[in-house]
């Protein structure tokens, strides 16, 4: 969360515990019960901002990259064989094709870097999202429902984890990962580009 959001809301915080207080013509209570609330709300933000800021090692970075790209790898032969418009279809394909690419690449660059990955504990709930998605789309019956369905999860799927790619390129100091994460960024955002294009198709 950015610095500003966090102040507007502690602002937000002390004035409902003043209001409270005033409200109870407590007025010697009222600096108690705002500084009350806002260490509750600093150590909120602190927990938050620790999660949100927290960076990825090596390790957790291909980690992470691999699990999306096997839960894209199965969302997409889910929409291979369910998907009607002929468009979804074929992106459905490009994303297996891809993202199997995608993970050869990793573990190639792993090889080279002598290191395992690791799916991070906190993996901005992208396995969460992508069960969720699936039993979703499993429900849905063949048709347009579906195909547009199927072009929604793939937006915010993509969104989340270009995100997080972006952020990393700025981050990594080896070349051979640098490059392993500008080709993923260049995947991702091709497909998030794509679906975008392909959700017009749905009115969206």
């Amino acid at each position: 969360m950015k610095r500003n959001g966090q102040l507007r809301i502690l602002a937000v915080v002390a004035l409902a515990a003043w209001l409270g207080a005033c409200d109870r013509g407590d007025r010697e209570t009222a600096m108690a019960e705002i500084d009350s609330a806002l260490d509750t709300a600093r150590a909120r933000f602190d927990t938050a901002v620790g999660r949100v800021g927290r960076e990825y090692s090596d390790a957790e970075l291909t980690g992470f990259l691999n699990a999306f790209d096997d839960a894209e790898v199965e969302v997409g032969q889910l929409a291979t064989s369910k998907a009607t418009d002929a468009e979804v279809k074929a992106f459905a394909s490009q994303i297996v094709r891809d993202h199997r690419a995608l993970k050869a690449d990793i573990n190639r660059t792993v090889q080279q870097l002598n290191i395992s990955p690791t799916v991070p504990e906190d993996d901005e709930d992208l396995a969460e999202d992508h069960q969720a998605g699936m039993r979703d789309l499993r429900e849905k019956a063949k048709g347009a429902a579906f195909d547009e369905a199927f072009v929604e999860h793939e937006i915010r799927m993509h969104r989340k984890v270009l995100d997080e790619v972006k952020d990393a390129i700025g981050r990594s100091q080896s070349v051979d990962m640098r490059t392993l994460l500008e080709k993923a960024r260049d995947t991702i955002q091709a497909h998030l580009t794509r679906a975008e294009e392909l959700e017009k198709k749905f009115g969206a």
